[in-house]
């Protein structure tokens, strides 16, 4: 199954391939950026997805001890005026739409956010997972953890597209067995 390849690079890895003459295979950006941060730029990009929002926990609706440690957690953070912004379903199924809309692109996706560990790595598996189409999620980890090994894709925004994408929990499954 032919899609485009992954790069997922935090901002200054991103930053600094883009001034590099071998950037011009680039053809996609999906920047993810906080409140506090920026989002990677190109000139030379046309196709490009920007998202805002903070490495941080959606509030779960299942499991209350959680949900009252992340409402602890948030609370804190908005004494010192950087409430974060956690993901949502709206994220997620702006990344499988950009995903579709590049399926047939000949060039490369770059992912990034701050460090390229969680968001960016989370925003390159819903694209693996929309190209290659449902029982493969196993194949999409396997491949994420190949190009970016250090990744620990955002959970939260991980379930979402996995819903989204009507996975039944499989995607997220596999990133928990995977996990450290």
């Amino acid at each position: 199954m032919a899609y485009p390849p992954v790069i997922v690079l935090g901002y200054s890895e991103a930053a600094m391939l883009l001034k590099k003459p071998e950037s011009a295979d680039v053809q996609a950006i999906i920047a993810i950026h906080g409140q506090f941060e920026f989002p990677v730029e190109s000139d030379a990009v046309s196709r490009i997805l920007v998202l805002r929002f903070d490495d941080s926990e959606a509030q779960s609706a299942t499991d209350p001890i959680e949900a009252a440690r992340i409402r602890l957690r948030q609370r804190e953070a908005a004494k010192s005026g950087r409430a974060p912004m956690p993901p949502t379903a709206d994220d997620a199924r702006s990344i499988i739409e950009f995903a579709e809309s590049i399926r047939q692109m000949d060039g490369t996706l770059l992912c990034q956010c701050r460090a390229g560990i969680s968001r960016s790595p989370a925003a390159a598996l819903l694209c693996l997972a929309t190209w290659t189409g449902p029982g493969r999620e196993s194949e999409c980890v396997g491949h994420l953890l190949s190009i970016r090994p250090s990744a620990v894709p955002h959970l939260d925004l991980v379930a979402f597209g996995d819903e989204e994408l009507d996975r039944h929990g499989r995607l997220v499954e596999e990133l928990r067995q995977r996990r450290p």
